[in-house]
């Protein structure tokens, strides 16, 4: 065979390998498009998918889908007629009509691989917010002749995708009344070909909102945020770790809140929060899922210097499986979500349902010994700490419980258990406050209050602190360790 034909040979040979992945991953893409939309209204009642077409050629296509958003416009018939009850008046369920849906469009032109836009990728996609002429004049009032919002994302070979998504800068202004300012937003996305990892990055460079006619401002600073999650067992949950840094916070009503033309209030503290980090972690062990979340920081209220605060709560023991299918019927829901005749009664009725329905696994839960709370909320201001926690939860449960009824299982399982401790010197100052407008008693009479709490036992004093520890269990309820009488018995 002479060399030509071996070139040309060779030649074919690539340009049929080239055509071949470029038409299994056009394939491939579209796939990925037709399980996503098919399964997205499946999670939830609030999101259906309107209209979608797929233009598909031979080195790309384009893909244009319009999602509603809210509640949707059948959702009365979907939702059974709520009796009202005696007394109730029918016309206020009339009145709750639910939120009109709204309607977002999506196009996203793909280019298909192996070299995709220029890089070794399945596919590369560039994504757009798509207006009418309508809304596009509402958007260019917020956005400028900026794009909304812009995505480009690349997609690998093994079907992982990295998604660069820009919200563009926003201003409202009100003459005269009020003016929004938003500095935008950008993040990356990142998912593994299984669906089962994700890490993200996210920047907020800032939000200013201020109202003109009283003077009043909220300024937040630069936002970051970073997380590695695993979404294995399902978004709901999803667990890992999250990352956030809110670098300053800042509100002043120098004119108090009044909205009345010319009206002045009484002027509020300026409130500054500085160098805010936010921490989440989620994990589930053997079937069980725990999560905790702390926020803390330092600031400012007033002339008051906040040294440091810290937040931290949580969930521990609860039942993965179970917690699942009651997150699940709650999304799928639309009754629930408020939507269909009936507003919030209807509501309320449906959830109602979705817990007679579910008590039993509801009940399940309840072995593996719950507990949900507040493990520690703290304030340091001069040296002095201020701290608070509670725990609420089910300890013992045995399979002969779970025949009795919600109620009589809460009373003779739940546990509570709430700490408090305060500087004396706070709660003085908290009356000087207070007392001129009267609503705390003067700051005289504080320490014969606190000594009427220790007569009585809901308070203890511990050098310059006042302490108090609140225990229900085994229906039983304790104050600072002395029984109270038996309850739930």
């Amino acid at each position: 065979m002479s060399k030509k034909a071996v070139l040309g040979a060779l030649a074919a040979a690539i340009a049929l390998a080239y055509g071949g992945s470029t038409w299994w991953a056009g394939t491939k893409i579209k796939s990925s498009y037709d399980t996503a939309l098919d399964e997205l209204p499946k999670q939830t009642a609030l999101v259906r998918v309107i209209n979608r077409s797929y233009e598909q050629g031979f080195f790309g296509a384009v893909s244009t889908v319009t999602l509603e958003l809210g509640c949707a416009a059948d959702a009365a018939a979907q939702v059974p007629a709520v009796k009202p009850a005696e007394g109730d008046d029918d016309e206020d369920d009339d009145a709750a009509t639910p939120f009109k849906p709204v309607r977002l469009t999506f196009r996203d032109t793909i280019r298909h691989g192996p070299l995709a836009g220029g890089t070794l990728a399945a596919a590369t996609i560039e994504s757009e917010l798509v207006l009418d002429v309508k809304g596009q004049a509402k958007a260019e009032q917020l956005f400028g002749k900026a794009k909304p919002l812009t995505a480009r994302t690349k997609v690998a070979f093994d079907g992982g995708y990295t998604s660069d998504l820009t919200v563009a800068p926003a201003k409202v202004t009100d003459e005269g009344k009020a003016q929004f300012t938003w500095q935008g937003a950008q993040a990356r996305v990142e998912v593994n070909g299984a669906r089962t990892q994700v890490h993200y990055d996210l920047t907020m460079p800032g939000l200013d909102v201020s109202d003109m006619r009283t003077g009043a401002t909220m300024k937040m600073g630069k936002l970051t945020g970073k997380a590695d999650m695993d979404s294995s067992a399902g978004w709901i949950l999803a667990t890992g770790k999250t990352e956030g840094r809110l670098e300053s916070f800042e509100f002043a009503a120098p004119k108090g809140l009044g909205t009345a033309e010319g009206a002045e209030g009484k002027a509020l503290p300026t409130v500054l929060l500085q160098n805010i980090d936010m921490l989440a972690d989620a994990s589930i062990k053997d079937g069980l899922y725990a999560s905790t979340g702390t926020i803390k920081g330092a600031g400012k209220i007033g002339e008051t210097k906040i040294d440091k605060f810290e937040m931290s709560s949580g969930g521990r023991r609860i039942h993965a499986a179970g917690y699942k299918k009651l997150a699940d019927a709650w999304l799928k829901s639309s009754a629930i979500n408020g939507c269909g005749k009936g507003g919030g009664k209807a509501s309320q009725a449906a959830m109602q349902a979705l817990m007679d329905q579910l008590a039993p696994d509801l009940k399940a839960m309840a072995k593996y010994s719950p507990e949900i709370g507040l493990d520690k909320m703290l304030v340091e201001i001069g040296g002095k700490r201020g701290e608070i926690s509670y725990t609420a939860g089910m300890v013992g449960v045995t399979d002969e419980d779970l025949q009795a009824p919600g109620m009589a299982l809460l009373m003779k399982r739940g546990v509570l258990k709430a700490n408090a401790r305060l500087p004396m010197q706070w709660l003085e100052q908290i009356a000087a406050t207070g007392a001129e407008s009267g609503q705390t008693p003067p700051p005289e009479m504080v320490a014969g209050l606190v000594e009427q709490g220790e007569a009585m036992n809901f308070v203890k004093r511990d050098g310059s602190d006042i302490t108090s520890q609140v225990e229900y269990s085994e229906g039983s309820l304790k104050i600072n360790g002395q029984p109270m009488g038996g309850m739930g018995k």
